[in-house]
């Protein structure tokens, strides 16, 4: 097993030249935007070399048009509908399965792949990394959790693209740009009144853990602000499951408030995304989208780990968190006797203020 780093590098080892290629990340969405640079230099490394995307089925429509991968491969990864996975797998006989997920059953996929050359992280978790023929290890893993390692998860991944031999001295994220769906979005924005010279700020005030929320009453007042001191238009953006919530900013439709909730596929995000000025939001896919299509984000964070999970680059983008004794802390509970002091204790006029540094700079 082979794979080591030195002075924060990930050094070269594994030469190979694969014909088939099976790249496994399920999901989630946020990871999946985060293994897109990794497949970029995959795919420049190995040129002629057929790639697939191993991907669960909800999250496949974010690969659509990827001139990294030749086969978006969309599946039922529930463990009823591993055997019949498993046998299509070993069917296209790949030479080299390439597991960015990290799982048990992913791991197993890639085993018993038939792949001769199996590379997934040394840290994998819930044993997949003995189901590896080679392993990567990453700085510093052996003293804090992949939440807390300062080492972000874009440049996680690139580390084993490094390790098969591409060059990683830049991160490209291809996401979707087609031209049916700019058209469906800008016809979407021109019927709230939107023109050309309109400028937009998104407002993404969600995300799947309740840790990572700031209070949504703050999102409303933060979106009354904007609107009151500026010019530019607030649009909420988010998914179907998140209709029930955007009801909070229905009064804010009459002052100008653009609600395009559920009313967008997820192919269709990024046309969106690239049309906003900046992006304010919760730790959440929606940041990792729009950071991914060069759209400034201003980033509320909690218990969880920037350096790791922040828009990237972090240097690109703002990050607005509280510093505390024990934050951030990983943790999927908060154990603090000041309930998730970390997200409560941010005001909306230190974000206000924030943002608008932040845009100001913008415009300099």
């Amino acid at each position: 097993m082979r794979g080591i780093w030195r002075d924060d590098r990930i050094t070269t080892f594994m030469k190979v030249s694969p014909r088939q290629i099976l790249v496994i990340k399920l999901s989630s969405l946020g990871d999946i935007v985060h293994t897109l640079p990794a497949v970029a230099t995959l795919r420049k490394q190995f040129p002629s070399a057929q790639v697939s995307w191993l991907v669960k089925s909800q999250w496949a429509s974010i690969l659509e048009g990827n001139p990294d991968v030749d086969d978006v491969w969309s599946v039922d990864a529930s463990w009823k509908n591993w055997p019949r996975l498993i046998r299509e797998i070993r069917l296209r006989r790949y030479d080299l399965v390439v597991d960015f997920q990290g799982l048990f059953r992913t791991g197993l996929f890639g085993f018993l792949s038939g792949a001769k050359k199996r590379v997934g992280f040394a840290g994998a978790r819930e044993g997949a990394r003995w189901m590896y023929t080679d392993r990567v290890s990453l700085p510093g893993e052996e003293e804090a959790s992949w939440r807390l390692l300062p080492m972000h998860a874009v440049d996680r991944n690139l580390a084993i693209a490094k390790f098969l031999g591409a060059d990683v001295s830049c991160s490209t994220f291809h996401l979707p740009s087609l031209e049916n769906d700019k058209t469906i979005v800008g016809g979407l924005l021109q019927q709230s009144g939107v023109e050309g010279h309109t400028q937009l700020i998104g407002l993404a005030p969600w995300s799947r853990s309740a840790l990572k929320s700031w209070p949504l009453s703050r999102f409303v007042e933060l979106a009354e602000e904007i609107m009151r001191s500026s010019k530019d238009r607030v649009v909420l953006i988010g998914g179907p499951s998140d209709i029930t919530f955007a009801k909070e900013f229905e009064k804010l439709e009459t002052q100008g408030l653009i609600n395009v909730v559920g009313k967008l596929s997820l192919r269709q995000l990024p046309p969106l995304l690239r049309r906003m000025k900046s992006l304010i939001g919760n730790d959440s896919s929606l940041i990792h989208l729009a950071a991914g299509v060069n759209t400034p984000v201003f980033a509320i964070f909690g218990p969880t780990e920037p350096k790791a999970t922040g828009p990237y680059p972090l240097a690109r983008h703002t990050v607005l968190r509280t510093e505390l004794p024990c934050s951030p802390c990983g943790q999927r509970t908060c154990r603090n006797t000041s309930y998730l002091e970390c997200l409560n204790s941010i005001s909306v006029n230190s974000v206000s203020e924030s943002m608008h540094r932040m845009l100001e700079s913008q415009d300099r």
